[in-house]
């Protein structure tokens, strides 16, 4: 074999790892987002929780740190979303929706409307699932 075609076959095979490499890495992202986002759907549910059992302070407590989670997931993965969310043009304002919603959620605990909040509070749920169910690793 010449040389030139074993540099060829060299680089082939190099690009074949890192091709495979940047797959492993993709799936990587998926599985971090899916995690983050059963993180963000456990804060939700304890939020929820907490805005049926416990005072206004500890619910408005409890929807912030769901906030918190949520505004990780999107400055995490808002720039380098997982392939799955690529060519989704409502990813980037799901985001700034649920984020306005949890606003006004805060708003109206604070105002101490239990109701209110927690119609406000009740469909970022179905954006959670969505999430969770997109994101999810295929079944074998």
């Amino acid at each position: 074999m010449s040389i030139p075609r074993a540099i060829g076959h060299r680089l082939a095979l190099a690009a074949l790892l890192m091709l495979a490499l940047s797959l492993s890495v993709r799936g990587d992202e998926l599985a971090d987002f899916h995690a983050a986002v059963e993180q963000a759907t456990a804060e939700y549910h304890v939020a929820m929780a907490t805005l049926e059992t416990r005072s206004q302070e500890e619910t408005a407590a409890a929807v912030q740190r769901f906030r918190q989670s949520w505004q990780a997931i999107n400055e995490r993965f808002t720039k380098n979303r997982p392939a799955r969310f690529a060519d989704d043009e409502t990813y980037p304002t799901m985001f700034m929706l649920v984020d306005t919603q949890l606003v006004g959620v805060l708003l109206v605990i604070e105002m101490g409307n239990r109701d209110a909040a927690r119609s406000g509070f009740a469909p970022i749920e179905k954006t959670l699932a969505r999430l969770s169910e997109r994101s999810a690793a295929p079944l074998p």
